[in-house]
């Protein structure tokens, strides 16, 4: 399933339009990339903005683009082989065509004009750059297949592929699809200097691919203004904010979907039994062009559908079928949600776009130039008992165990302009987001809405840190966002405090080792030896046990013999590779893009969050900080944006901006950006039109 991770981005979106819209002038269309490549699309329509984002993302990552509309065109297995093959087949089972057919009339027409804008840049570039398209069948990209790229995205990533694959599999453990992280906090006038209102956005993906966030401006003069960042693929700014508001989101869990044990009948093949009656299963074939070596093979497959939505059965027992329902396959909404995010002007339209109930998952921080905070845990979570959610498979023989709808907003955890004056999620529990929790609003909703249940390190010092100061001032704000610490009261620390104080003398064979780590002093600095120790050791144990960034907060469960197992493993590492155990952390924990390496900043589950993938005799930083945005508000408007992206903003190693902000990245600094278009052309800065 790896192509299904290189497509779990909320990609681009749009569809097949019975309308005819006008062809777009790129000479309407002004794209100024400032000193660093971002670029600031400005044109007069929304359509010919869109069509600007797409031709400057283009630009910078156009074989990233090409990932996600191979899904929406159905043509993965033409060009990724096998393992396309599964995306193909995946998108066939969940309906997506049918399902973008069916929900084609509740997009309104601008919304369509805006999408078809962006097919249009699109296909323009690949016409001029027939040489990077990744197929001819690609070509021409239509609304349709961005829309599907969508829904067949957004289902992978709200879990609904690992449901199949578990069906398919034979494996029903309910296993979770783990998130990697981010951050996001806020505070208002009253809890800064000078009376400004604050937000951060810090999600945390991976440090390259179609994970990558790409940092960008789009402007016309129908109202949309936005300033932030997208995955490469994205028709609207993911995160970030226009002249009156601004938003972050980070990854949240709850259970998204459920599978059904089907009743099938003994005595007739595909009948099953829902509410007293026998009904027949819908068969649905494909055909799936499989590319194997040069040739392309067609393979013959088929699934079935129910009452409860798309059913496969077992491939260890093929006279068992399971049905899955998930929200992200019945629904198309979530393209026009963000863009109307992104042109919402105060709280009550931003909450009005919300209850639209169109993106699948993601905790969001809120805050704007009125002086708003708003948090809410957010997703098309499903209605249902307790007792049904935490069913790991469903009954399907009666329709009282189908959930009927989705959670409105008002049901869902959140707050809105707490008296202590901010807000956070740093992917902990969702009725923790300000300085209490929340415990009367925890036992007025579902169980089901909580499962991340307490705080991780991130949450841990910064909660700290906000209790601690009556007022921040904006480079406060910011350097705890890139704090390195760990906190003694965290959960993790907690967990592993019996291992800080053990006799070290009574394992002198790794006595060098532990002591090392018993010295840590809980803050990840690059120059120091115990740091090094700590992050080996704690990744022996994750590896091992096979922990995700969940244990962060629950269920990390260790005894003394697999810890000191894990620190025998962790020195025979060091030993190996660099004869010593004395090896400070800047040596081990490296940033790689291209040709160009440095030392990595950050730490896991540090605020400053960044994950090393070993490779060979070093850590390769592989996810964590792929984006920073910091947003001031004061006087009603956006006073100053600052942001940082890890390497640069294309993908092409010859270009100038391929890794221009490294040496932002590793010193842990964040650039100026802005909005005004005078400003920019005041400042080094390329301007030219889309063609």
């Amino acid at each position: 399933m790896k192509f299904f991770l290189s497509a779990l981005l909320l990609i681009g979106f749009g569809r097949i339009v019975a309308q005819p819209f006008p062809i777009i002038n790129p000479d309407n269309i002004e794209i100024i990339r400032d000193e660093w490549g971002v670029p600031h699309i400005f044109a007069k329509t929304d359509a010919e903005a869109a069509y600007g984002l797409a031709w400057a993302n283009a630009e910078d990552a156009f074989a990233e683009m090409q990932d996600l509309l191979v899904i929406g065109k159905g043509h993965s297995g033409r060009i990724k082989g096998i393992e396309g093959a599964k995306a193909d087949f995946f998108r066939h089972v969940i309906g997506a065509d049918k399902i973008v057919n069916d929900k084609l009339h509740e997009l309104p027409v601008e919304f369509l004009k805006y999408l078809d804008g962006y097919c249009q840049g699109i296909n323009a570039f690949a016409a001029k750059h027939p040489e990077q398209k990744m197929a001819k069948s690609l070509y021409p990209i239509e609304v349709k297949d961005v829309l599907t790229a969508y829904v067949v995205s957004l289902s992978f990533m709200t879990e609904a592929a690992g449901a199949m694959e578990k069906i398919y599999g034979g494996k029903l453990d309910n296993e979770k699809v783990p998130g990697i992280g981010s951050n996001a906090y806020a505070v208002n006038s009253q809890k800064t200097e000078d009376g400004s209102t604050l937000l951060c956005i810090n999600p945390h993906m991976q440090m390259s691919g179609t994970f990558h966030f790409y940092e960008a401006h789009i402007k016309s003069e129908e109202g949309l203004n936005m300033y932030g960042a997208l995955f490469h693929g994205g028709t609207s700014i993911f995160m970030g904010n226009n002249e009156h508001l601004g938003w972050g989101m980070t990854w949240n869990y709850f259970n998204r979907g459920d599978v059904f044990k089907l009743q099938m009948n003994p005595k007739k093949k595909r009948e099953y039994r829902f509410d007293n009656e026998w009904k027949k299963l819908e068969t649905r074939k494909v055909t799936l062009h499989v590319k194997i070596g040069k040739l392309r093979i067609p393979v013959q497959k088929k699934s079935y559908w129910s009452e409860q939505g798309p059913v496969l059965n077992s491939q260890k027992d093929k006279k068992q079928f399971y049905a899955f329902r998930y929200p992200a396959f019945m629904d198309i909404k979530a393209p026009l949600q963000w863009y109307k995010m992104n042109k919402s002007e105060n709280l009550d339209e931003f909450k009005e776009t919300l209850n639209m109930m169109g993106i699948g998952l993601f905790n969001i921080v809120y805050a704007d130039k009125e002086d708003n905070l708003f948090y809410v845990s957010y997703g098309q979570v499903p209605f249902r008992e307790d007792s049904i959610a935490t069913m790991k498979v469903v009954p399907g023989h009666d329709s009282r165990y189908m959930w009927k709808r989705l959670h409105a907003l008002e049901e869902l955890p959140k707050e809105e302009n707490p008296d202590c004056n901010y807000i956070f999620n740093t992917n902990n529990s969702p009725f923790f987001a300000t300085c209490d929790e929340n415990t009367g609003l925890k036992l007025e909703l579902k169980d089901y809405l909580d499962e991340r249940p307490g705080q991780n390190n991130r949450a841990t010092v910064l909660h700290q840190f906000f209790e601690s100061n009556d007022k921040v001032d904006f480079e406060e704000f910011q350097a705890i966002k890139f704090n390195n610490t760990y906190s003694p009261n965290s959960y993790l620390m907690r967990k592993m405090a019996p291992y800080f104080k053990m006799d070290v003398s009574n394992h002198p064979d790794i006595a060098d080792l532990l002591v090392l780590f018993q010295n840590w002093s809980g803050t990840a600095d690059t120059n120091d030896f115990s740091s090094s120790a700590v992050m080996v050791i704690v990744d022996h144990i994750f590896r091992e046990k096979k922990y995700n960034d969940r244990h962060f907060i629950a269920d990390f469960d260790i005894t003394e013999e697999e810890f000191i197992k894990a620190v025998q493993s962790a020195k025979s590492w060091f030993i190996d590779n660099y004869g010593t155990v004395n090896v400070p952390l800047h040596k081990i924990f490296v940033a790689r893009k291209g040709n160009v390496e440095f030392t990595a900043p950050g730490f896991p589950d540090a605020l400053a969050a960044n994950y090393g993938e070993r490779k060979d005799n070093k850590y390769v930083l592989k996810a964590g900080d792929t984006y920073t945005q910091f947003v001031k508000f004061k006087e009603g408007k956006v006073q100053e944006i600052r942001t940082l992206v890890p390497f640069g903003n294309s993908n092409h190693p010859e270009s100038p901006y391929y890794i221009n902000q490294s040496g932002l990245f590793k010193s842990q600094k964040t650039k100026k950006a802005t909005m005004n278009k005078e400003e920019l052309l005041q400042l080094p800065h390329k301007s030219y039109h889309p063609r």
